[in-house]
């Protein structure tokens, strides 16, 4: 869903907490790393004697954006006095468009006068989008600063006469942009219509530019696009299949940012594999049956009360992205009956297996390829060297190394982060290692920078591949510095070297990383598993607990009683082999 949000007069709000002092680069960066687009919008300072546009004009106009799925946030908490937050500096700075509510009586606050100033040092200095909204008030009134509103400002810039020259050319620079009138005859509900009509259009503009930083996705998006037919009646849905990390995800949720506007709701169910793997599908339903059906107070429930719940959209037009969907059951666990969705709604399923969208009945299934030569090239010298081309002194290496790779988009990324800033004896002997693994089996492109790792930052990798996938940030964090694993550098370099992302402050890793980490354990003893350092396998702890066969090697457990038909007798010395334990968790 786009966010959209709103700073009505001149006040600061308490949604977000303090952010440490970032680079508006690096905000707007973690920003569109959660696939969220942000529109600010300031309205006029709040003055007793007059009606506060936020209570009228600007709640409707947040009114029109939330009917365009556009989801909206209000700031209405600075006490007047009050300096700025610097959360909402920070919001400004992370933002795409801010929209700036001029009334007669914007002047008479400083605050939104401030807000002005940072709004147009943005404009300056990277490019947001500004759109000026001239609600009762004259806009040659306020670029000239005359009639009330320059009266109003007359009085403000006495008490601040070092900010008049700043605040006077603010106001005439946003003046001279191109926006929208009241006084231009027409109904105020007409008014609102083209100003959300306008921001969604520049929202798709900015969709198609953030798709420009992808590399070899702008066809996949379009021909998926096709395929989906948004906006006909029916229920579409549509299947996107291929290999572990040929950019299944990625292309999706290209694809659901572009699209989700047209819908009433709209969920991407991230990883619902893992989310079963982990107990977590339950969680996982509640949030999107939540998110779709704007209720909050949804909570885990029987199939009896999610079938009651799932008769609820046959009223509301849905956009539904399941990620990587090894079974139909889970999409019946999550949202019931498909055939239940309103006319319009559209469901994407992306998944490694054909037969997987056989047997949920698909409409379309489009295969990912791997990326154009051309393309694959991009991407790895992104990585590889920070831009678009290759350096010329390593173009034979590079040649080597992106062909090995055969066009896999994670491979390429991983491969390029681990070759960053390395010397050519080290390409060189990256290369030869690689001559004696098989190209069949992509994992080990991966495993190289596993190899990279130190004996402490293996640990990290190994624990979160086997456990950690999908826990909260901070948990880890906690949990790995305990171990004296020193989580904080650990974590930093396994984002660096791409093999693992933090979304939403949870860890994710690619299902195609997760495994090589998984096979790594399971080959330090591949027919003893009381002789891993980690087991998570139901059958392999079965054993090891009902054998009494644990031993030193043993590091940690983790332990899905769910999968265990049988009784499970434990010998009373069964831990005592295993001193080197650190973590167990039965669930």
């Amino acid at each position: 869903m786009q966010r959209v949000r709103f700073s009505s007069q001149a006040q600061a709000g308490n949604s977000d907490e303090p952010q440490p002092a970032n680079s508006i680069k690096e905000k707007r960066r973690r920003m569109k790393g959660k696939q969220v687009w942000f529109v600010l919008v300031f309205a006029s300072g709040k003055n007793r004697s007059e009606e506060d546009t936020r209570n009228n004009f600007t709640s409707h106009l947040s009114s029109a954006f939330s009917r365009q799925n556009i989801e909206t946030f209000i700031d209405d908490q600075l006490i007047r006095g009050d300096e700025i937050s610097e959360s909402l500096l920070d919001a400004i700075e992370a933002s795409t468009i801010s929209i700036i509510i001029f009334s007669e009586r914007y002047a008479s606050s400083r605050w939104c006068l401030d807000e002005l100033l940072k709004i147009l040092e943005c404009k300056h200095d990277y490019g947001q989008i500004v759109i000026p909204v001239f609600y009762g008030v004259d806009p040659s009134h306020v670029r000239w600063q005359t009639g009330i509103f320059g009266n109003l400002f007359s009085k403000l810039e006495e008490r601040f006469p070092e900010m008049r020259k700043r605040w006077r050319n603010a106001l005439t620079e946003a003046a001279n942009l191109s926006g929208f009138n009241s006084h231009v005859i027409r109904p105020e509900s007409k008014l609102i219509e083209e100003i959300a009509d306008e921001v969604l259009k520049r929202l798709d503009d900015t969709f198609e530019n953030d798709n420009k930083e992808l590399v070899g996705v702008e066809c996949p998006i379009n021909e998926i696009e096709s395929l989906l037919r948004t906006g006909s009646a029916g229920v579409c849905k549509l299947g996107i299949w291929g290999i572990g990390g040929i950019g299944k995800t990625t292309i999706a949720g290209a694809v659901f940012n572009k699209t989700s506007r047209h819908f009433e709701g709209s969920y991407f169910a991230h990883n619902v594999q893992e989310a079963q793997e982990n107990g977590g599908l339950a969680h996982l339903r509640q949030q999107l049956l939540s998110t779709l059906l704007n209720d909050r107070n949804v909570k885990n429930s029987p199939n009896i009360v999610l079938n009651f719940q799932s008769k609820r959209f046959t009223r509301k037009k849905v956009l539904i992205v399941f990620d990587d969907v090894t079974h139909l059951k889970q999409i019946e666990f999550l949202i019931g009956r498909i055939d239940w969705l309103a006319s319009g709604s559209r469901i994407i399923i992306t998944t490694r297996d054909k037969h997987v969208l056989s047997n949920c009945l698909v409409d379309q299934i489009y295969e990912v390829k791997e990326l154009l030569d051309v393309d694959a090239l991009k991407l790895f010298s992104r990585r590889a060297f920070g831009e678009d081309d290759p350096n010329a002194s390593y173009k034979e290496l590079t040649q080597e190394a992106v062909k090995y790779a055969k066009g896999v988009p994670l491979a390429l990324k991983v491969l390029g982060s681990f070759l960053f800033g390395r010397r050519k004896e080290e390409w060189k002997s990256a290369m030869k290692k690689m001559e004696i693994v098989p190209h069949m089996e992509i994992q080990e492109v991966l495993k190289i920078s596993y190899d990279g790792l130190d004996d402490h930052e293996q640990g990290i990798f190994l624990d979160i591949s086997c456990f950690l996938v999908g826990e909260d940030r901070d948990q880890v964090m906690r949990f790995l510095n305990s171990c004296g694993f020193f989580a904080e550098v650990g974590l930093s370099v396994r984002v660096d070297k791409s093999l693992i992302t933090i979304d939403y402050n949870t860890i994710r890793m690619h299902d195609f990383l997760r495994d090589m980490g998984r096979e790594i354990v399971q080959k330090e003893s591949i027919h003893h598993p009381g002789e891993r350092s980690r087991l998570w396998h139901y059958k392999d702890i079965y054993e090891v607990l009902t054998r009494n066969m644990g031993t030193t090697a043993i590091e940690a457990i983790s332990f899905d009683m769910s999968k265990v038909n049988n009784e499970i007798c434990i010998n009373r010395s069964t831990f005592s082999k295993m001193p080197n334990l650190r973590f167990l968790k039965f669930y």
